[in-house]
């Protein structure tokens, strides 16, 4: 797969390869886990009025790169909106990532567990 998560003890690590590196224009991305304020699994929808600042953008269908919607900063990397998992954070550099990936309800299920500013109970 061309996205990988690695979990680190302080920080989640995105990693990006091949043309899904280049489509996003980045390679990897690393988030503490303290800038997590909320994890979905699930189904994505960017509005159709999103400016793609830096990225590929294709109508309904694949989206990598740096998107701004409403003032908030996006940094998108899928072609599935059905398989994401969807980050919303704080005080980091993009409001909310948005990255296929796998097995999405099991990464959330990982990251809940690694943030202890989230009541992993409220979301079983």
């Amino acid at each position: 797969m061309s996205r990988s998560i690695i979990f680190k003890e302080n920080e989640l690590i995105i990693k990006f390869s091949g043309l899904t590196a280049l489509a996003g224009l980045k390679q990897e991305l690393k988030i503490p886990y303290s800038s997590i304020k909320n994890v979905q699994a699930g189904n994505f929808k960017l509005h159709w009025n999103a400016l793609r600042l830096f990225g590929t953008s294709i109508p309904k269908g694949y989206k990598a790169g740096r998107f701004l919607y409403k003032g908030q900063k996006y940094f998108l990397s899928y072609n599935d909106t059905n398989q994401v998992v969807v980050l919303d954070l704080e005080e980091y550099e993009y409001d909310k990532i948005v990255v296929q990936v796998g097995s999405p309800k099991q990464i959330r299920t990982a990251i809940l567990k690694r943030c202890p500013q989230l009541v992993y109970e409220k979301y079983q």
